[in-house]
């Protein structure tokens, strides 16, 4: 195998100056949107143009009937390949394959391997400087310097947009995730053995240089998407839908009626599970995965010394405190905001919970069965794919497109509805949500706080409006002026 000198000098040299200019919490954020990606391995776009050509609903798939039959290991094994192979639809798989085929030959013509084909076995035996040849592979399309000289490419040269540089990003992940059967595991070494495991796309090397690539293409004047952030306005639209929502208990449905109500994804009491789901991952500024490993045992409902019913919530570890130390959520009744009291929300898990004979043990946030109900095991909770999947459900129910939003939605929104509709101090903010508690990372709380994905609050005409629209009223002044 040929070894890591081979990669240009320069490009090392830009590889190298990106270790010192990227932040631990952006490449935790920047893995865990990678990580998304891979897990939701839905392309939307795709899914527009099928339903804009069958006239069916672009998120609603009907479940086969499934048959008891027999079946031998071996068929079995080769069906549950085929299903899940079309998680993925073909357009997207098709992308991907052309886009790793290209990514082969860039590695041959640079004299990384000497046979292009010989990587389509890395499942076996991944070379160390796997994730640095990714990383070369897209600055050679997608940066402005050049990898052989560091200098500033033609004009002439024709750079991809940094989306490509994603694409082509999410080609390795699915190859070595899907493919090669590594999923979301990082890449790591082996401590006995030395050799290297996991998915190269998931390294610190690729993080690290995608973040440098993304703030640089952004100076350049190139829009980069990032997740939307959900507002209050729209939690309290799915609030609405939600908890008037049919509380029919039955727990299967026909196929014949999932065709005609494709809006009947879910029942009631799941989507009172995801209600709470959503209130607390804003408020508590909580990743995804951190909110759906909440356990029973970390919440304490308690009324305080003014008589006021409240739910306390203490989290073992998160991603910046791995070994705990982390201070407690005491969250308080919003009888204002009925969309956003977690209280209210926490009560009604509790009671269908009981109604459902569920142990009030282990996960909160439990795996789906069938369309209403969920797992009776403790041990089950849901998924991080099929929480993205309802997710993106209940926006289409209140006739939102899904697509700007991902699970990392919510701990944005959470930040904005702090500092502009609660008008917390950015230092509560950071101290409330557990990060940049030495404030020496103030890019962290401003990418939350701004972002031209998110829907403005104000149109730039009214800036200046005297007569422009007041503000809801505060409940405890009265006042309903835009100044604070």
């Amino acid at each position: 195998m040929p070894p890591q000198c081979l990669i240009p000098d320069r490009a090392l040299s830009i590889l190298a100056e990106t270790q010192s200019s990227v932040p631990t919490q952006e490449i935790e954020d920047d893995h865990e949107a990678e990580v998304e990606s891979l897990v939701s391995g839905i392309d939307l776009d795709d899914r527009m143009e099928q339903s804009a050509s069958t006239g069916t609903h672009y998120l609603r798939e009907a479940s086969s009937v499934f048959k008891k039959q027999k079946l031998d290991q071996t068929v079995m094994s080769d069906n549950l390949k085929k299903a899940s192979a079309n998680v993925v639809v073909d357009n997207t798989l098709n992308e991907y394959r052309r886009l790793w085929d290209q990514f082969k030959s860039f590695c041959a013509e640079l004299g990384f391997v000497d046979d292009a084909q010989v990587m389509d076995k890395y499942a076996q035996d991944i070379p160390e400087g796997l994730p640095s040849w990714i990383a070369v592979w897209i600055m050679n399309k997608a940066d402005d310097l050049d990898i052989h000289t560091g200098k500033p490419k033609d004009p002439s040269v024709p750079r991809v947009k940094y989306a490509t540089a994603q694409k082509m990003r999410a080609a390795i992940s699915h190859k070595f995730g899907r493919d090669f059967g590594f999923g979301e595991q990082p890449w790591s070494q082996n401590a006995a053995t030395g050799t290297f495991s996991g998915n190269p796309s998931l390294s610190v090397v690729v993080s690290q240089y995608m973040i440098s690539l993304q703030r640089r293409k952004v100076r350049a004047g190139e829009e980069v998407t990032s997740a939307r952030a959900i507002t209050h306005e729209t939690m309290r639209q799915l609030w609405e839908f939600n908890i008037k929502y049919s509380t029919d208990r039955r727990r299967t449905t026909s196929r014949k009626r999932k065709a005609e109500h494709p809006e009947d994804w879910a029942g009631y009491r799941v989507r009172q599970m995801l209600q709470l789901l959503y209130i607390v991952s804003m408020l508590c500024l909580l990743r995804f995965d951190e909110a759906l490993r909440i356990m029973w045992t970390d919440i304490t409902m308690f009324v305080n010394d003014d008589g006021i019913h409240c739910v306390r919530l203490d989290l073992p570890f998160r991603k910046t405190a791995q070994y705990g130390g982390i201070a407690p959520f005491p969250l308080y009744p919003n009888q204002e905001q009925p969309w956003l009291c977690p209280v209210r929300a926490f009560a009604k898990w509790w009671q269908l919970c009981g109604e459902m004979n569920i142990e009030r043990t282990g996960y909160i946030f439990r795996k789906r069965v069938g369309r209403d109900g969920v797992s009776i095991k403790p041990s089950d909770r849901m998924s991080n794919d099929n929480f993205v999947q309802c997710f993106r459900n209940n926006l289409v129910d209140i006739l939102i497109d899904p697509r700007p939003y991902g699970t990392h939605s919510f701990r944005r929104g959470g930040c904005q509805y702090l500092a502009m509709v609660k008008r917390w101090p950015i230092r509560d903010i950071c101290t409330w949500g557990g990060w940049a508690e030495n404030f020496d990372n103030p890019s962290t709380i401003f990418k939350y706080l701004m972002s031209w994905v998110d829907t403005p609050l104000l149109e730039r005409k009214d800036y200046f409006n005297p007569k422009r629209a007041t503000a809801d009223t505060c409940h405890q002044c009265g006042r309903t002026c835009t100044c604070a």
